[in-house]
């Protein structure tokens, strides 16, 4: 007779078995067979790029051998992103063999942040999401360090992950706000979508106390619905970093990750402890990582004409975007909302 949930260890034992979904009402994990060459080559992590992996069964949480679990996992951190700041690229870049392996967007954070984000609360589902960490850190290859990249729509529940999470340590990229609003624009109707939906998200659990009403909301453009998104995030995210501090939470701008490649590299690598030389990193600068589009693989991309792109959103809506960046100033200022979350990783 097999003794009760011993039928799940397989799914812990093999790395290769990653958590894909959390059903908060069950209190199950459902895993998807993802090999480290699919891992690596999903753009994400979750439904819509790996829609043909194979699935377990709902695995009860309860019946998952937490002792069994720990003892397969391994050092996992994290790279938390405003969206829109090459964070697919730094997560890439990341992705090297012997050293680290760059996670990007697995399904099942998002599913937690999705149960975080109403308001029916369960017993289960904080050690369901240190169970799912643990899982995450599993490496593929002995000795490599796992990078969890989430999606941005998992910001809210940064806390828990880093509370679940102690020996973890969290590098948080992030645009300028006008790189954001000029990443919006030139998306055209998705990209106002995605700002209206990440206001959506983030509206009734990090919100700015900003004493709008719900027919004020209505009268806001496009623009400044994505502007207040953007405030919400890194309003939140600069709360997280006071609260544990740096030596557990850096940040850096895509700006500057752009700028110095090779820097930026060596300063993650410091800071999360990884067996990254300096010679290795400088490789990976000049590599192909850095010239191909990190969402669409095998597109090459021109850092030149990405900046053309850039500069050209600003003009066409340069009116928009400006009326914008100036009531999200001042509704700062009102609010004591930070602009920047400036550059600790490099300190």
């Amino acid at each position: 007779m097999q003794a009760p949930g011993s039928e799940w260890l397989p799914y812990i034992q093999d790395a290769a078995w990653l958590p894909h979904a959390y059903d908060w009402r069950s209190d199950t994990l459902v895993f998807a067979n993802l090999p480290k060459a699919a891992q690596r080559k999903a753009v994400f992590l979750d439904s819509r790029f790996v829609a043909d992996a194979p699935l377990s069964a709902p695995a009860p949480v309860e019946e998952l051998s937490i002792g069994a679990i720990r003892e397969v996992s391994g050092q996992v951190h994290f790279l938390f992103h405003t969206a829109f700041c090459c964070s697919t690229l730094l997560a890439r870049a990341l992705d090297i063999p012997g050293v680290s392996m760059g996670l990007k967007e697995p399904g099942v954070l998002s599913s937690f942040a999705e149960y975080w984000s109403g308001s029916r609360r369960t017993p289960g589902a904080f050690l369901a999401l240190g169970a799912a960490l643990d899982l995450l850190s599993r490496p593929l290859e002995p000795g490599e360090t796992q990078i969890v990249k989430p999606s941005n729509v998992v910001n809210h529940i940064v806390p828990q992950m880093l509370h679940a999470r102690p020996d973890a340590k969290a590098i948080i990229l992030y645009s300028s706000l006008d790189t954001f609003l000029r990443a919006i624009a030139r998306r055209g109707m998705e990209g106002r979508a995605f700002a209206r939906q990440v206001f959506q998200q983030f509206a009734p659990v990090i919100p700015i106390e900003d004493g709008f009403t719900e027919a004020d909301m209505m009268l806001l453009t496009d623009m400044q619905i994505a502007a207040q998104a953007w405030l919400m995030q890194t309003a939140f995210l600069d709360s997280v970093a006071r609260r544990f501090g740096r030596s557990i939470v850096r940040t850096l701008s895509s700006e500057r990750f752009l700028a110095d490649t090779v820097g930026t590299l060596n300063a993650v690598s410091g800071f999360f402890n990884l067996s990254l030389d300096k010679q290795r990193a400088a490789e990976i600068a000049a590599g192909p990582v850095f010239s191909e589009h990190a969402k669409e693989l095998g597109r090459p991309f021109d850092a030149a004409a990405f900046e053309a792109q850039h500069k050209q959103a600003g003009a066409m809506y340069a009116d928009e975007i400006a009326s914008a960046k100036n009531w999200a100033r001042n509704l700062a200022m009102r609010y004591d909302t930070p602009l920047s979350l400036g550059e600790t990783l490099f300190q």
